[in-house]
């Protein structure tokens, strides 16, 4: 085992996470771990590690992430075995260059496991294929979200990369998603296209399929769980709980 691990532990089922994710967890001293996962069933796999809480959730406080590789740093360097175990795949949105850097920069040996990431849990909860023979054939992981202290001057790169695919799925979108259903119309996406929202992927949430125009229109309640929101022709044969309209009636 490396003296740091980069686990991915997939949307938050411990079932979720693959083979070598559990032996590697199994073997640390010290857990890092994000919010969002069932801790206490990927406890199982290191019941006598240390586990530390360091997961960020949005409109709440957190810890930096300049603090987190400080402490992933000043755990390995005591001789101890460090997983950070993430949320999802770390490559994807999980701030896994700046734990890489930081762990290199210390002279730390590092390793990455890969882990299953919304996308895919949000398609696999929706019995929905992101791809489609004669319809998807490419597909594209955005946000429309900026991080602290980070500045766009235009929307466009996100817009474009959600234009230029058959299928986007979109991250930390649920907040705004009228805003960003609004501003993919009016870029030229068509109004009718097909939309999926899935809270907590993998979990228990909300599963609705409805169309751009009617999120743009109407918007989302308030939802605890991060939220992700899939577009495309391949979503039209998508099965959620709800649809559009059902969902309007169950809000009045």
């Amino acid at each position: 085992m490396a003296t740091v691990s980069l686990i991915g532990a997939g949307p938050g089922d411990p079932e979720l996470m693959t083979r070598k994710a559990w032996r590697i967890l199994g073997e640390a001293d010290v857990v890092l771990h994000d919010a969002l996962l069932d801790v206490e069933g990927m406890k199982e796999a290191a019941p006598r590690a240390r586990w530390i809480a360091v997961g960020k959730r949005a409109g709440r406080p957190a810890p930096e992430q300049a603090f987190i590789c400080k402490t992933l740093v000043a755990y390995a360097r005591r001789g101890l075995r460090v997983v950070r175990l993430k949320g999802g795949d770390p490559s994807i949105f999980g701030r896994l260059g700046e734990e890489l850097e930081a762990c290199r920069e210390a002279g730390l040996d590092v390793d990455v496991v890969p882990g299953v990431t919304s996308a895919c849990a949000a398609a696999a909860d929706l019995q929905a294929s992101l791809t489609l023979r004669g319809w998807a054939r490419s597909v594209v992981f955005l946000t429309p979200r900026l991080g602290k202290g980070e500045e766009e001057p235009s929307d466009d790169h996100w817009l474009k990369a959600a234009l230029a695919a058959d299928t986007a799925v979109l991250y930390m979108a649920g907040r705004r998603a009228d805003q960003v259903c609004r501003k993919l119309i009016e870029a030229g996406r068509h109004a009718l296209t097909p939309l999926c929202v899935v809270e907590n992927a993998g979990g228990s949430g909300l599963r609705l399929q409805t169309t751009l125009m009617e999120v743009a229109r109407h918007g989302l309640p308030a939802l605890e769980g991060p939220v992700s929101l899939l577009l495309g022709d391949a979503l039209s044969r998508a099965k959620a709980a709800q649809s559009g309209e059902q969902f309007r009636a169950l809000e009045c």
